[in-house]
């Protein structure tokens, strides 16, 4: 869940400091590192560092930068993709060839790739690897294809090609062709990573979010559509689509990870989030709770929801503390425990003898739920708690998960309420009291398919029903095997 951004143009005396500010907006979607690089007509020059974009990135460097007269510029904030956040693997990445290029290639991308061995094989002749980031692997194909068909959208097409049912991808690139740097954009024939781009001030802005194009003042022009890619260079800018696949958007983005602000599909998140929330309201229709209080951050537009269908009022009554850290991007179950009993605050004379109604998006592995933000509000006082979450049952994991191997199954909360059984022949409200009482709730009331559907539209539900975007030869068997238990009852 990297934060990408590619900005492109050559006449912009703040192009440096709008791809900090536009980069710096994505900053929820990552903690572990930041990078930029910058393109002229002399080459590409990068600056990457662990930490957040403040700790990486001041205005000496911006000005510096800016001094190169820069023609593109692409930025990065950095997901914890393993245990421990190594310099090596901060984006961007140059692409190291062998022998001598016409082109120098310096790449970001969110989004992941399966079946890497295979491509880090059929490429090792030719690329010198520098990292173990599946970014590199994907960075060496589009020299490659760049390489043997010039700076054009063939070279493009055949990128979507080859990962298509492999990858799920948003890319920016930066390719320096000894005269001018070009700007190259693409995703994945899914549009399965949130991706946009407009342009601002005669600049070419494409991020990860809108809330980049709004943190400079502006909004997008659209978002991409799957295996849509723009071409930024001295001849103009043009953006067309090189694959043309049914589309299928993560909609988990919508629902969890996304900033509140941008849009999903056309649609503003906060808005996904409160109608998720009304749809919760309209199914369930009764509440024995006196108030509704958000399971702090991403909670508070479903519980926005929720307080408008169930008519109650809405409290910020669970306060995340200034010391609060994103657990769900820590990989160890000891750390995340220790770290959510730092998360949260209760408000007694809100909380105290109250029956509560709390909002939340999800229930993944329930961790959070059930070591830190249940435990502060009982102990406020409160007396019975509801829990309306506004995504449904998590049966599976996400395939960015799979490299965990099966234990990535077994900790979601789910599965375990339902150890040595099986959840797939339950009913909704049979799941309801196996997860509150894994959670240590009164009650839990999941939203369904169909409701969220109605909300979300179409797209990726990976998650509840295993619609995933990888192809079924890159599963791994523990994954075949549980798909398939799924199917023998769903």
């Amino acid at each position: 869940m990297d934060g990408i951004v590619g900005i492109y143009g050559p006449h912009d005396r703040e192009i440096v400091n709008k791809a900090f500010l536009a980069t710096g907006a994505c900053q929820h979607r990552g903690k572990a590192s930041t990078g930029i690089a910058v393109g002229s007509s002399k080459g590409i020059y990068i600056h990457k560092d662990l930490g957040r974009i403040a700790e990486v990135i001041d205005s000496r460097l911006v000005k510096i930068f800016q001094d190169l007269s820069p023609q593109a510029v692409i930025g990065n904030i950095g997901y914890t993709k393993n245990a421990v956040a190594e310099k090596i693997n901060v984006e961007p990445v140059e692409i190291v060839p062998y022998s001598g290029s016409d082109y120098q290639v310096v790449i970001t991308m969110d989004g992941y790739l399966t079946g890497e061995d295979e491509l880090i094989e059929e490429l090792s002749g030719d690329y010198n690897f520098q990292t173990n980031n599946y970014t590199e692997v994907v960075g060496a194909l589009l020299h490659k294809y760049i390489s043997e068909e010039g700076i054009c959208f063939a070279a493009g097409e055949r990128l979507s090609e080859k990962l298509e049912g492999r990858a799920t991808f948003a890319l920016a690139a930066l390719v320096y062709d000894g005269k001018e740097t070009h700007l190259i954009t693409l995703n994945d024939t899914n549009a399965f990573e949130p991706f946009c781009y407009g342009i601002m001030d005669n600049a070419f802005i494409a991020s990860s979010e809108s809330c980049s194009h709004r943190r400079l003042g502006g909004t997008i022009q659209k978002e991409y559509d799957g295996a849509e890619m723009s071409i930024c260079n001295s001849s103009g800018i043009e953006t067309r689509r090189v694959r043309i696949r049914q589309m299928t958007p993560d909609v988990f983005q919508a629902v969890y990870f996304g900033n509140v602000a941008s849009l999903f599909r056309g649609k503003e998140i906060f808005q996904i989030r409160r109608e998720l929330g009304h749809k919760l309201a309209e199914s369930y229709k009764d509440t024995s709770a006196d108030i509704v209080i958000p399971n702090p951050e991403s909670g508070w537009g479903v519980s926005v929801g929720l307080a408008e269908g169930l008519k109650k009022s809405l409290y910020p009554a669970l306060i995340k503390l200034p010391q609060a850290v994103r657990t769900f991007q820590e990989g160890t179950g000891q750390t995340r425990t220790k770290e959510v009993g730092l998360k949260f605050g209760g408000i007694d004379s809100i909380l105290g003898n109250r029956r509560v109604a709390m909002g939340d998006d999800s229930i993944v592995r329930g961790s959070v739920s059930e070591g830190g933000s249940v435990w502060v509000v009982y102990n406020a006082g409160a007396k019975y708690i509801e829990f309306w979450i506004s995504y449904g049952a998590m049966f599976f994991p996400s395939f960015k998960e799979w490299h965990r191997g099966i234990k990535c199954l077994n900790e979601l909360a789910v599965q375990r309420a339902f150890k040595n059984d099986t959840p797939y022949d339950k009913s909704l409200d049979e799941i309801n009291r196996a997860i509150a009482k894994l959670v240590g709730v009164d009650e839990v009331r999941y939203n369904t398919l169909e409701g969220i559907k109605a909300v979300t539209g179409d797209g990726s539900f990976q998650a509840l029903d295993a619609s995933y975007p990888i192809s079924e030869k890159y599963w791994p068997d523990f994954i075949k095997a549980e798909v398939e238990r799924y199917k023998k009852y769903r």
